[in-house]
């Protein structure tokens, strides 16, 4: 952990994404709501932190369990300009909230796998009133029939996607309207990967761990090659819903 911690630091972001996509899903979320309050979580050193700031002006509680990269947002934040508005919080996606507590929009860009859309619906849903919504990314198939190699890859890994229908589905059945939803396109995987490719050789041959080092540059090697070779089949999806009632 301490060294993928120490691999990230160096990058702006930890999955894929850009400022375009965080702000195409925060205008679909914006649309006849108002949004004086926003929790993000699994904020991670907070390019979309400082994004939803920017684009909401509204107060920002970014929550993510690693310190160092909370210390990180907390400059980019100063930087931006935007550190009145954003406070950090170093804690755990479903830990317990004071009753009562509720948000405007619940943002969740690309680690929700960390609990589970399911989990995450059922445990957020108390910090919405009615009509307060959830912007969430995660993994999904585009291809109706995926290569078995991609599949084994995703699954080796204990990553489950879904078809966006089926998590259609689930908001419905959970209690959610849905108000819009989207694929990536393929320019925020590169935003991902391009610098990751940079980094990783000069970053492996430096770390003062070489065996970790080594397994971690192989994971992630592996991972850019499933894209490469794979990316038509699936990718990130985001989903913008409503609490009903």
């Amino acid at each position: 952990m301490e060294a993928m911690i120490d691999l990230f630091l160096g990058l702006e972001r930890m999955s894929p994404g850009s400022q375009e996509t965080t702000a195409q899903a925060f205008q679909i979320a914006a649309q006849d709501h108002d949004i004086r309050t926003i929790v993000e979580f699994g904020c991670g050193s907070g390019v979309s932190t400082i994004a939803l700031a920017q684009l909401s002006g509204a107060v920002v509680i970014a929550i993510d369990n690693c310190d160092p990269f909370l210390s990180q947002l907390k400059q980019k934040a100063h930087q931006a300009g935007v550190g009145q508005q954003v406070e950090v919080r170093e804690q755990s996606m479903d830990a317990a909230w004071p009753a009562g507590t509720q948000f405007d929009l619940i943002w969740c860009e690309g680690s929700v796998y960390c609990i589970g859309v399911e989990n995450a619906l059922t445990l957020w849903r108390d910090l919405l009133p009615p009509g307060g919504r959830i912007a969430l990314s995660d993994l999904v198939w585009i291809d109706p029939n995926p290569d078995a190699e991609v599949q084994e890859y995703w699954s080796n890994q204990g990553v489950t996607l879904c078809y966006p229908d089926d998590i259609r589905k689930l908001f419905l059945s959970q209690g959610y309207q849905i108000v819009g939803d989207f694929i990536f396109p393929d320019r925020d995987w590169q935003n991902y990967y391009r610098p990751l490719r940079e980094r990783l050789p000069k970053w492996k041959s430096e770390h003062s761990d070489p065996e970790n080092a080594g397994i971690i540059d192989h994971m992630l090697q592996e991972e850019m090659r499933m894209y490469d070779q794979f990316g038509s089949q699936y990718g990130y999806a985001f989903f913008i819903v409503e609490r009903v009632g």
